[in-house]
């Protein structure tokens, strides 16, 4: 018996190590911001200002959604602004799919509180060291979105190289 007991808390002992162990995602950044009363205006500009250091390895940028689950629309549109060290500024439109056509959620969802995890960018190197600025705006026809409660960023480091 005492043979048995050795070899569960050997088995448990691994297990904990290897989840430990799998959590190897490097993150440079990931905050949110969350929208007062849950009313995101299109005049509503949320910023997030990070310092790149890495100029070599490839990086994920992905954009963090939560919403309630009485968020009415399938989707949301957002025009995304990148100020770059050097001044540069690179400015996009991402549509994030809220639902897919049957109307469930795209998103994980616990009680009434949706979360997205939107990528924006796969494998990118940043092309100059120094502090970038993200900024989001929603970009639906209603110029007020309610039930969305916080955006984020989430930013990490490649941990193999492609």
């Amino acid at each position: 018996m005492s043979f048995l007991k050795n070899i569960i808390k050997s088995a448990s002992f691994l297990l904990v190590i290897n989840f430990t162990s799998c959590t190897h995602e490097n993150v440079v950044i990931s905050e949110y911001v969350d929208i007062i009363d849950s009313n995101f205006s299109y005049l509503d500009t949320i910023s997030f200002e990070v310092a790149i250091d890495d100029t070599v390895s490839n990086h994920n940028v992905f954009l963090q959604l939560r919403t309630s689950t009485n968020y009415k629309w399938s989707n949301m549109f957002v025009f995304s602004d990148i100020d770059f060290p050097n001044g540069k500024t690179r400015t996009d439109t991402f549509q994030v799919f809220i639902t897919d056509n049957m109307g469930h959620w795209m998103g994980n969802k616990s009680g009434l509180i949706v979360n997205f995890n939107h990528s924006l960018y796969n494998n990118i190197k940043f092309p100059v060291a120094g502090d970038y600025k993200f900024s989001f705006n929603q970009a639906m026809r209603d110029t007020v979105l309610k039930d969305v409660m916080s955006l984020g960023l989430k930013i990490t480091k490649n941990s193999k190289e492609n």
